[in-house]
């Protein structure tokens, strides 16, 4: 969202917060807030795509599974 709009999601994707900067409130930009609403909300579901798979990597190889190993969770 350029800065302009933050998203934080948790490891599941669930959007617990967003944060919009005010100086972007103008009528006749609702499709560029709508926008940069949706680009926050999914650049934040990608990281906690990531963070996750990141996290279940390091439990894996603390089991000594492969760190490729697809768990069903």
């Amino acid at each position: 969202g350029a800065g302009l709009v933050r998203a934080t999601a948790t490891a599941k994707g669930e959007l617990t917060a967003l944060e919009i900067d005010p100086s972007i409130f103008h009528p006749d930009e609702k499709e560029v807030v709508e926008d940069l609403i949706l680009a926050a909300i999914k650049d934040a579901q990608a990281k906690a795509a990531e963070r996750s798979q990141q996290e279940m990597a390091k439990m894996a190889e603390g089991l000594g599974l492969p760190a490729d190993m697809k768990l069903p969770f």
